[in-house]
């Protein structure tokens, strides 16, 4: 596919007029009360006291120190690389369900999940979360984080895993969405029986009129 270079007078106009926002040693907002971090932003006392977190998921492959003030039961790290051979599958039900978990404790908890950068690893969980819980595609939860934070690349690897945990719901919503038909089907069937009801009754009244007065 061919590609051009963008015209000079749209290069000026995004370098100078609409900064390009930067997410080094920032928390991005992906989901409400769910955050995308990088390590940094994660080992930031203040800064998680600031934006209220009080759960911390850490994915990376060696010990890291997590603010003292998050309880260790709030706390959960797997330990992967941001390499094409790792499987993140088998760890996204579990982060899912810590995510899930601690945000159904209260309405002021929230979740800060990072990795070194913010970019693939912690973006993967984040993304598995929005698979499992807002019935989102793989690719669909991949646009969306992106859309929140424009760094975020999972490697192709993580991206073929997302697509599968995303395929073990399938079945699940495709039995919801028959079960939605089916009920939409009963409530116009009622509908429409109801209408043939009165309609009938109306037009006996019009040919009997003694019907109306005793009706």
């Amino acid at each position: 596919m061919l590609s051009f270079p963008a015209p000079r007078w749209q290069i000026s106009s995004r370098s100078n007029s609409v900064p390009r926002p930067r997410y080094d040693r920032t928390a991005s907002l992906i989901a409400p009360r769910v955050y995308l971090s990088d390590l940094a932003t994660a080992c930031d006392s203040e800064e998680l006291k600031r934006l209220g977190i009080t759960h911390v998921i850490s994915v990376l492959e060696y010990d890291i120190t997590i603010p003292d003030h998050i309880p260790e039961e709030c706390k959960l790290q797997i330990r992967i690389a941001d390499k094409s051979d790792v499987d993140i599958l088998t760890h996204l039900p579990g982060t899912t369900e810590f995510i899930t978990s601690a945000l159904a404790v209260n309405e002021t908890n929230k979740v800060l999940v990072h990795c070194f950068q913010g970019i693939s690893r912690s973006a993967a969980i984040v993304c598995a979360y929005l698979i499992a819980t807002n019935g989102m595609l793989a690719h669909e939860a991949v646009a969306h984080t992106q859309s929140k934070r424009g760094i975020v690349c999972p490697n192709l690897s993580f991206r073929k895993q997302l697509e599968a945990y995303a395929e073990q719901f399938e079945g699940e919503r495709a039995k919801e969405r028959k079960n939605r038909l089916v009920k939409i089907r009963e409530d116009l069937a009622e509908r429409f029986s109801n209408i043939t009801i009165t309609t009938g009754i109306s037009q006996l009244r019009a040919l009997m009129p003694w019907a109306a007065l005793s009706g």
